[in-house]
């Protein structure tokens, strides 16, 4: 694998585990990505034109992006390194091709235009446009003044979630237990099939992003790294280059000797992700896809609402809540909506900086004197704005539309990176690497991704 781009890597000791609560993060941001897309928006809207028949797919393609966050931290438990430099030890042209799969099906600010349109519906109206670019710019911000990059975006995100946990809570004592007696015999009636009365394009992006989607799940790499699980304990973290102290090291990391001693660590940081990465992702992120999609269920009558798949759907299922609940739900329903869609967008530009700095730092700054990975990340989350900022500025701001432009691009993007996780954790010791159960999950995930991308593509046209 080493391929004569990167140094081999030398044999440094696999430290112990910590308590489960220090280990506790990368799944949580990962989440948060997912709870501001799929789980607020597409799955509502999904239920309010056929029930709650498509449920079944948010659990089987959670499923899916469970097995693949795993193995993706697995690589980096291993190295130290992110599942991308593993990638460029394979190939070296993976770099531009990585670099434009990241940032092409993300410059769409889809997330902070939802929630710029959301903060317009208590007001009565406002410019979305600068409202979406003053959002912008604050995430710009806080990312680029922040002494450690993760540590502030672990945070945030954990807020949210709280935020988002507490409001199920809510939800739950609000609509009583009828709703949820509905939900296996509806569940058992959808499996498997595609309802008409929704578009592919909103099928593919409820799909995808339901939890991450795309690189969004390497980028789980990036913040084990930084979160020191495994052997990334001896990688350096994203800090800020205005107001952090950089450290040194480089993308390349480390082995251990696979031998007894070591094993053992091994086995218990392999549970501990497993563990991690099934409460703080798959469990919470299905368990808020179905509070959201009952409460829509209950709230609005199946086939009540008759316009498209836009925000619109947001306001007047905001305004059906305060005609049975109250005034105060509505704007509680709206308000965690604009917070969880602006924090969605923060990770998503953390994410896109990341794997690119990553990327430029690994292949073609390496070792350079200015250009240090915090400061590459830096540049990046600026250009993602601009970026941003410019297709708001060209009228495109139909947040709906921008997410199935991503959806679509991103499902293009999972099967490439599916296949290429097999390979790279297949270079593994036997003892460490991906199993022939997970091998398979894996490639049945890039199957239903090629296939749902393909049928939705030829749909389209």
């Amino acid at each position: 694998m080493n391929g004569g781009l990167l140094p081999k890597m030398p044999t440094r000791s696999l430290p112990s585990v910590p308590r489960m609560r220090k280990i506790v993060g990368p799944g949580v941001i990962i989440s948060a990505v997912g709870i501001g897309t799929g789980e607020y928006l597409l799955y509502p809207f999904i239920t309010s034109r056929v029930g709650l028949t498509f449920l079944w797919a948010a659990a089987i393609g959670l499923a899916f992006q469970y097995f693949i966050n795993t193995e993706v931290a697995r690589y980096t438990l291993a190295t130290g390194e992110t599942i991308l430099t593993g990638f460029l030890r394979l190939w070296r042209g993976w770099a531009p091709l990585f670099i434009v799969m990241t940032v092409v099906p993300f410059a769409w600010p889809a997330w902070m235009t939802s929630a710029a349109q959301m903060i317009t519906f208590p007001l009565g109206g406002g410019n979305v446009t600068w409202i979406a670019v003053g959002g912008l710019a604050l995430i710009g911000a806080v990312l680029t003044f922040s002494p450690v990059v993760y540590q502030t975006v672990e945070k945030l995100e954990m807020f949210k979630i709280l935020m988002i946990l507490a409001f199920a809570v809510l939800v739950v004592v609000l609509i009583g237990w009828r709703p949820w007696a509905e939900i296996p015999s509806a569940t058992m009636e959808g499996i498997g099939r595609l309802p008409a009365e929704v578009p592919t394009t909103v099928l593919l992006s409820a799909l995808i992003f339901a939890g991450g989607g795309g690189v969004v799940n390497l980028a789980v790499s990036n913040w084990a790294r930084d979160k020191g699980w495994g052997m990334g304990i001896h990688a350096p973290r994203v800090v800020s280059p205005i107001t952090g102290q950089e450290e040194a090291g480089s993308a390349a990391g480390y082995e251990f000797e696979v031998n007894d001693e070591e094993l053992a660590k091994w086995k218990k940081w392999w549970t501990a992700v497993r563990v991690e990465q099934f409460f703080t992702f798959y469990v919470v992120t299905l368990v808020t896809i179905v509070v959201f999609s009952v409460l829509a269920f209950s709230t609005v009558t199946q086939g009540g609402y008759s316009g498209g798949a836009d925000l619109g759907f947001i306001r007047f299922l905001g305004e059906s809540l305060q005609e049975k609940y109250g005034a105060w739900l509505k704007l509680l329903f709206w308000s965690v909506g604009a917070i969880s869609l602006t924090f969605a967008n923060l990770v998503v530009v953390d994410m896109v900086a990341r794997i690119t700095s990553n990327i430029l730092s690994t292949i073609y700054l390496s070792n350079h004197a200015r250009w240090t990975e915090a400061k590459i990340y830096s540049t990046v989350v600026w250009v993602m704005v601009a970026l941003g900022a410019l297709i708001l500025g060209l009228g495109l701001n139909q947040p709906f539309v921008l997410i199935a432009i991503a959806a679509i691009l991103n499902g293009l993007v999972m099967v490439v990176c599916c296949v290429l996780i097999i390979r790279v954790n297949g270079s593994l010791d036997r003892r460490i690497g991906i199993s022939i159960g997970r091998r398979c999950a894996i490639a049945l995930a890039a199957l239903v991704y090629a296939a749902f991308t393909t049928y939705t593509i030829t749909t389209f046209i």
